[in-house]
């Protein structure tokens, strides 16, 4: 069941240069951003928009390729660190300059890029599920569990693939979110972002684009999303809400994650799959409200 009442967001676009990014608001007060990933959009913070927007500005884009947002022709021009750049272009456009960013997934990825570049912008980051970009290298090339975990990265950038995910109104990207934890309601909002023109394609750029997996073919491995920063450290307070059953990010893609986060919070859900914002959405919530509690956030 909702825990949203979907009359409080409201809807706008940022026209950003070379994108336009839809995005969903709602509240007012410091600002949070929430970052989606794949296949997803805007609509999987509908439970924290809902929290949150009782003290925060509350702001959910979708991504470039997703959705309702621009769909760039060029392969360069997806990836974490595009996205990142469209977060700081839409605070410039709604005249802020410091925010808290909560990511998943793809989102995630665009998260920790965003505060390898910009921490100076951070109150605050929180990531869920996806690791950090020097973690998740490490644990593709030395683990065989996220080895094994990880193989969707390479079927996903398979030319063929379009066509099979689009299959019977998107049977696969359907069964993929085939959970109790979403209805019809939202099932209907995925679906609808999928139709849009371009959808698919833009959302399979990213991985087309990175180029991230296991080794394959005598092509090594590669996680390392962030490649044009060094050193890989984060600056700013960080909590990891990690699901122990997320099939896609196994527990040592984590591993040595303090080395690169120094003042990090870390907690496990334990059962909790890769959709963990709407599977235990006030769980979420109540971890993410407690640490911002004890960071002390800034005022806008």
């Amino acid at each position: 069941m909702s825990l949203h009442h979907q009359d409080d967001i409201e809807h706008d676009y940022a026209d950003l240069g070379d994108v336009r990014l839809h995005y969903a608001h709602a509240g007012q007060g410091p600002l949070m951003v929430f970052v989606h990933g794949f296949p997803q959009c805007w609509h999987m913070w509908r439970h924290q928009l809902a929290e949150f927007d009782r003290d925060h500005l509350v702001l959910a884009p979708d991504l470039r390729g997703y959705n309702l947002s621009s769909k760039p022709a060029g392969l360069h021009e997806y990836g974490p660190w595009p996205a990142a750049r469209d977060i700081k272009a839409l605070l410039e456009s709604i005249d802020r300059e410091r925010l808290v960013l909560v990511g998943h997934d793809w989102g995630a990825a665009t998260a920790w890029t965003f505060a390898l570049h910009h921490p100076d912008m951070l109150d605050a980051l929180v990531i869920l599920a996806t690791p950090h970009p020097a973690t998740f290298d490490w644990a593709l090339r030395e683990d065989p569990e996220q080895q094994h975990a990880s193989q969707y990265l390479l079927g996903l950038r398979r030319p063929e693939v379009e066509p099979l995910l689009a299959a019977e109104d998107f049977a696969a990207l359907r069964a993929t979110l085939a959970h109790p934890f979403l209805d019809d309601e939202d099932m209907r909002h995925y679906l609808q972002s999928w139709r849009q023109p371009g959808a698919l394609t833009g959302m399979l750029n990213w991985y087309q684009r990175e180029g991230l997996g296991p080794s394959e073919n005598g092509v090594p491995a590669r996680g390392n999303y962030a490649p044009q920063v060094t050193p890989l450290t984060i600056e700013v307070p960080t909590l990891v809400l990690y699901p122990s059953a997320d099939i896609y990010t196994r527990p040592l893609a984590h591993h040595g994650l303090d080395k690169y986060v120094p003042d990090l919070t870390f907690r496990t859900i334990e059962g909790a799959t890769h959709w963990i914002a709407e599977e235990h959405p006030q769980l979420v919530n109540q971890y993410i409200r407690a640490f911002l509690e004890t960071i002390g956030q800034r005022q806008p």
